[in-house]
C-alpha cells in the first residue's frame, strides 16, 4: 500500500511537498518552524562564499577556459576555441611545428586581412589574439573579427579561413608588447625562434630550417599590443563588480515578479466539502505481485494517508486578516495540528521587510499560495482554512472581525 500512498501524497498536497518534510504522528513533535530560516542563511552563506580559485589563479584558469572551449560542438567557429593539440607541421628531421602570429588589432585592418591571408588553409599557422579592449564584450569582437574574415575570404577569393584564436599565454613568457610577433615551436611545445615586424610565416620557417633559432629581433615596423591580458581583463572586471549590491537588487526585483493569487474578501461564512473519494481504473499491485486494491474499486485516501495539517489561506496586506489567521493558527498549534500559512497579497513595495513582519505576527514560516493548491483545494475567497473533518477535507471561508 506505500505505493499508493505516495501516489495519494503527490496528487493531493504536491505543493506543500518542500513545505512539510514528514507527516508528525499522533503525539510526535510539530516540525520546527525555523527551517525554512536555516535555508535561507545557508543561501546567504552561499552567496558570501569567496571567490573561487579559478578566479584568483590565473594559470588554472587559462587551463580551465582552454579545455571548456576546446570540445565545442563542431559547429562552433574554430577561432572562437582556445589552444587544442597543435596541428601537424613537419619540418625538416620529420619534427612537428606550429607556427603562431601574435597580432593585435592595433595593427589595423589591412595589416589584419593580411595576417589572415597568409595564415588561410595552413592548419599549422594560428593567428592569437591576447584578449579583448577594455570595456569591450566579447560579442563585440566576435562580431569584428568575422568581419575581416570575411573581407579577408574576398581577398583570396577561395573559402579557407585561418585559425584564429584568443589566448594570453604566448604573450606571457617573454612578455610580448609588440605585434606582429611570430613564434615558432617544435611538437613538444618548446619555442625554437620568433622575430617581430614581419607578417610573412614562410621567412621565419626558413631561418629555422637553416638552423637559426632564438630571438632573431625585430626586423620590420610593429605596434603596441592594446588588448589587455584576457584573464587578467576577467579578473579585474569580477573585482569591480559589487556583489553584495547584486544580491539585494536581486533579491528586491523578487516582490516585482512574484506570482501572487489575489483573491476577493470573503462576504460571508461559507463552508465546502471537497470529495477526494477515487476510482481505480487499474489494479495497484505491490512488488510482490500482490493485488492491493483492484480496478473499479473506490478508496477514500484519507483513510489510507491522515491529513493533520490546517491551512490557512489569507490577503496579508489586510491588517485583520493577519491577525486573526496568526490567533487561529497558535490555537491550532496548541491542538497538535500543524498550521501552514499561505499568503495570496503581500506589499510588494515593503519588500522582504513587509514579508519579514507578517512572518513576526504568525511567529511562524508564511508561504505563498500556489496555482496548484489553489486549484487542487478550489479556494476561492479568503480568508479561509483548509483541514480535514469527520473522513472529509473542509474549506471554510469566514469574515474577518473589525
Amino acid at each position: 500500500m506505500r505505493s499508493f500512498e505516495w501516489r495519494w501524497a503527490t496528487v493531493v498536497i504536491p505543493a506543500l511537498a518542500t513545505l512539510v518534510v514528514a507527516e508528525p504522528g499522533a503525539g510526535e513533535p510539530l516540525p520546527d518552524p525555523a527551517l525554512r530560516d536555516r535555508a535561507v542563511r545557508i543561501q546567504e552563506r552561499a552567496l558570501g562564499t569567496p571567490l573561487p580559485g579559478w578566479l584568483t589563479d590565473q594559470n588554472a584558469s587559462i587551463e580551465a577556459w582552454s579545455r571548456g572551449l576546446g570540445h565545442l560542438e563542431p559547429g562552433a567557429p574554430s577561432w572562437v576555441r582556445l589552444p587544442t593539440p597543435d596541428a601537424p607541421s613537419t619540418g625538416p628531421g620529420g619534427r612537428e611545428r606550429t607556427l603562431t602570429i601574435l597580432a593585435s588589432r592595433a595593427l589595423g585592418e589591412a595589416q589584419l586581412r593580411e595576417l589572415f591571408a597568409q595564415a588561410a588553409g595552413r592548419p599549422e599557422v594560428r593567428v592569437v589574439f591576447r584578449g579583448v579592449a577594455p570595456g569591450e564584450s566579447l560579442g563585440d569582437f566576435i562580431r569584428q573579427i568575422h568581419g575581416l574574415l570575411r573581407q579577408a575570404r574576398e581577398d583570396l577569393g577561395r573559402k579557407v579561413v585561418p585559425r584564429v584564436e584568443i589566448d594570453p599565454r604566448p604573450f606571457q613568457t617573454p612578455l610580448v608588447e609588440l605585434a606582429p610577433t611570430l613564434i615558432v615551436t617544435d611538437g613538444a611545445g618548446k619555442e625554437l625562434a620568433r622575430v617581430s615586424g614581419i607578417s610573412r610565416p614562410d621567412w621565419l620557417l626558413e631561418q629555422v630550417g637553416q638552423g637559426r633559432r632564438g630571438d632573431l629581433g625585430v626586423r620590420g615596423p610593429t605596434v603596441a599590443v592594446s588588448e589587455p591580458d584576457l584573464i587578467a581583463e576577467l579578473q579585474r572586471r569580477l573585482a569591480a563588480i559589487d556583489w553584495s549590491a547584486r544580491r539585494e537588487a536581486a533579491l528586491a526585483r523578487y516582490w516585482e515578479r512574484a506570482e501572487l493569487a489575489e483573491l476577493p474578501a470573503a462576504e460571508r461564512p461559507r463552508e465546502r466539502r471537497l470529495e477526494r473519494t477515487v476510482v481505480v481504473e487499474a489494479d495497484v499491485t505491490l512488488p510482490d505481485g500482490t493485488v492491493a486494491i483492484r480496478a473499479g474499486e473506490r478508496v477514500d485516501p484519507l483513510a489510507i494517508l491522515p491529513f493533520r495539517q490546517r491551512l490557512f489561506i489569507f490577503d496579508a496586506t489586510d491588517p485583520r486578516q493577519v491577525a486573526e489567521v496568526a490567533r487561529r493558527g497558535a490555537a491550532s498549534r496548541a491542538e497538535g495540528r500543524l498550521p501552514l500559512y499561505l499568503a495570496t497579497r503581500l506589499d510588494r513595495a515593503a519588500g522582504w521587510g513587509g514579508y519579514r513582519d507578517v512572518q513576526t505576527v504568525l511567529q511562524d514560516s508564511l508561504y505563498l499560495l500556489t496555482p496548484d493548491v489553489q486549484r487542487r483545494f478550489r479556494i476561492e475567497r479568503v480568508p479561509a482554512v483548509v483541514e480535514s473533518r469527520d473522513g472529509s477535507l473542509v474549506v471554510s471561508e469566514w469574515v474577518p472581525e473589525g
